[in-house]
């Protein structure tokens, strides 16, 4: 055992101990760190990413505005980062987009990047990301990556009339559930009964049953084409959340890029070749976001 897997370890055995003797108390712990999205808040960050300009955010109190780049009249592609991620890991995708005439838009989630705090939920990160959508107005493509995508379609489902021509989902995970039920087992080892619990508490915390953040289930009331990118041999999202969501989602078009890994994916130029393609064969033809 090396020094660096000591302390997961101690934190798994602590759990699993609580588990057996404090059910209910080893679930809200669970939960206080499932919400955890980084070890501490980041503070006060003011260096703006090259060539970005910021754009305020109303209605959002947890999100310190945005970044945009590109054009003020262009139509406007907003990325969504992951889970413990921020902007930053989507900005090999602004050049792509900026070529075939975007404003690109980008910001960094309650907890995340430069925004106050340690804690979200995915009520909050979602809220945000309708707060950012009415800010900037014209937005007509997503991109989004990871739990993110969940967030995403969450949010565009929200927003009745938006002129969105497509999505497209980078390493998508399907459900909450999906990932609340692997990090359990892989980060604390809680067996079956404590993670029942765990979902009871959070589909109390957030006000919503764990069940409505599907992608599949949100998908089906989106017009939209829709695009999913993965890699087969992700170790942190398992293929088949991507396979499940294409498969159930009619007209959605799924691409396999191998060997990139889960972050990998934004950096690869297959994947930036394939959502510029995807772009020019969708723009200008905008149904509006719901069915």
């Amino acid at each position: 055992m090396t020094v660096a897997w000591a302390p997961r370890l101690a934190r798994r055995s602590g759990h699993v101990g609580l588990g057996r003797v404090a059910p209910g108390l080893a679930a809200r712990q669970a939960i206080s760190l499932f919400t955890t999205t980084r070890a501490k808040d980041a503070g006060d960050e003011d260096l703006l990413p090259l060539g970005a300009r910021r754009f305020d955010v109303s209605g959002a109190p947890g999100i310190r505005g945005g970044y945009l780049w590109g054009a003020e009249a262009a139509p406007t592609a907003l990325l969504v980062h992951g889970w413990g991620s921020d902007s930053r890991v989507m900005q090999g995708l602004i050049a792509p987009l900026r070529a075939r005439g975007y404003r690109v838009a980008a910001f960094d989630a309650p907890g995340h990047g430069v925004s106050a705090g340690n804690h979200t939920t995915l009520p909050e990160f979602t809220a945000a990301t309708e707060a950012v959508l009415d800010a900037l107005g014209d937005v007509r493509v997503v991109v989004a990556h990871s739990l993110g995508s969940i967030v995403a379609a969450a949010a565009v489902t929200r927003r009745l009339g938006l002129p969105i021509e497509f999505l497209v989902l980078i390493a998508p995970a399907r459900t909450l559930g999906g990932i609340l039920d692997r990090w359990a087992a892989a980060e604390l080892g809680l067996r079956k009964q404590i993670v029942e619990r765990m979902h009871r508490e959070l589909s109390r915390y957030d006000g919503l049953p764990l069940s409505y953040w599907d992608i599949v289930g949100l998908g089906g009331k989106l017009a939209c084409p829709i695009m999913v990118i993965y890699d087969p041999e992700d170790v942190v999202v398992p293929p088949r959340d991507a396979e499940s969501i294409a498969a159930s989602l009619s007209g959605t078009r799924l691409e396999l890029v191998p060997g990139h890994g889960h972050v990998g994916l934004l950096m690869a130029p297959a994947v930036h070749d394939l959502v510029t393609a995807f772009v020019a064969n969708h723009a200008g033809s905008s149904p509006g976001a719901l069915r």
